[in-house]
């Protein structure tokens, strides 16, 4: 769907076989010690004026149209219309943002909306850490995480037909302060494959949502008994955001 055509209806049923996520993290400085294998966050209060703030800063979002109340963390809902595709939640605890938002899901074809919004804010947060991430399942499943730690080089793990991994794993859990003698078996594995997509020196993910915990500082880690909170949404969206929508959702 390029930019001009007309959006999609309200009420448009989406495919019930058509589900997944997309999440941005910005962690700012100072950064507190990363997290361990299995450590839980600390509860912080949830600043919801400046979540407001850190959703309209989005290119896919031109306005709000209302704001619910802030509500316990939870894993984003399947969407069933149209509507539900303009719902976007965001969190602010103390450093960190975290923003759900289904118009960043990309559909795998190169680069598009996920990581035009990771190098935005990358451009204007050059001292954060800036953590990405999109999972989809339209039939065929297609994951992408993209993490910016100042002083290393981007990391890019994609998988679609295999594992892709841009950049050094080792060199990004170091520059968090990971004690790759101590923890990072619990986050990176040896690859004696000769796959030329793996990481650099056969580096394979050991576990996928444990790095994401590491790196996001908890914020893509959902409990059963969350504390934490969350505003979400109804958000009017930009040319490019109903373009993206339309793309990916309603292919």
């Amino acid at each position: 769907m390029s930019l001009g055509t007309a959006p999609v209806p309200p009420g448009t049923p989406v495919d019930l076989r058509h589900s997944g996520e997309a999440h941005l993290v910005i962690v700012h400085p100072p950064f507190a010690a990363p997290l361990r294998p299995g450590e839980r966050p600390a509860v912080t209060a949830h600043d919801p004026d400046a979540a407001r703030a850190a959703v309209l800063s989005l290119s896919m979002v031109a306005a709000v149209r209302r704001e619910k109340a802030p509500a316990r963390l939870a894993l984003p809902g399947s969407p069933s219309v149209r509507e539900d595709l303009d719902e976007v939640s965001a969190a602010v605890w103390g450093s960190t943002v975290k923003i759900t938002d289904p118009a960043l899901m990309e559909e795998g074809l190169g680069f598009g909306a996920l990581e035009d919004e990771f190098e935005a804010q990358r451009m204007r947060f050059p001292d954060a850490r800036i953590v990405a991430v999109c999972e989809r399942d339209f039939g065929a499943s297609y994951s992408k995480v993209l993490v910016a730690v100042p002083g290393v080089p981007e990391l890019l793990i994609e998988e679609i037909d295999g594992l892709r991994i841009t950049g050094d794993p080792r060199a990004t859990l170091a520059a968090i302060g990971v004690a790759l003698d101590e923890d990072g078996s619990a986050y990176l594995e040896e690859d004696s494959s000769e796959d030329d997509e793996e990481g650099p020196g056969g580096v394979g993910i050991a576990d996928y949502h444990e790095l994401l915990h590491v790196v996001s500082d908890g914020a893509l880690s959902v409990y059963a008994d969350e504390q934490r909170h969350q505003s979400t949404f109804l958000v009017e969206r930009t040319e490019r955001g109903e373009s993206e929508i339309g793309a990916v959702w309603f292919p």
